[in-house]
């Protein structure tokens, strides 16, 4: 063989694998894609002891127990499809989160802008009413009082 010959194939052996290698992603991609298939996944199934909170967030025994199953499927490599169709099955339909149920971004804020509205139409109220409040000493003065019957005390 030529000296020529067994440059090009260490060459093109080497151009192989750094081919490879750049075709497959790194270890730390591939576990930050995992971690987020797994947080998208817990945020799509609901706790099934009070279907209230997803188990993301939830603190219950089987929220955890589902939070370890959901990791352990996805290391397995089963589909989202597959993973969310389990649950499904075992807890019935309304244990996956409705996407249109989710809140808007202006939903936090309709409480405090309420208690806004309602602290500075209380502050007006008490303006106008300290306002239309009339001293006494005019009552006793006035024409008004002259208007009205005389009344009788009993001693």
């Amino acid at each position: 063989m030529s000296r020529t010959f067994v440059n090009l194939a260490v060459l093109s052996i080497a151009l192989a694998i750094s081919a490879g290698a750049l075709a497959l992603p790194a270890n730390g991609e591939a576990q930050d894609d995992q971690s987020t298939r797994i947080a998208r996944l817990e945020g799509a199934v609901l706790a099934p002891c009070c279907y209230t909170e997803p188990v993301s967030m939830h603190q219950s025994e089987i929220a955890i127990k589902m939070r370890l199953e959901i990791a352990k499927w996805v290391g397995e490599g089963r589909s989202d499809r597959e993973i969310l169709g389990t649950y499904v099955a075992l807890y019935g339909a309304k244990v996956l989160v409705d996407p249109r149920t989710r809140p808007e971004w202006w939903t936090p804020w309709i409480p405090w802008l309420t208690v806004i509205f309602a602290m500075g139409f209380g502050l007006w109220l008490l303006r106008h009413w300290q306002a239309k409040t009339v001293p006494a000493d005019t009552l006793s003065n006035g024409p008004e009082l002259a208007a009205l019957p005389d009344f009788e005390e009993d001693d």
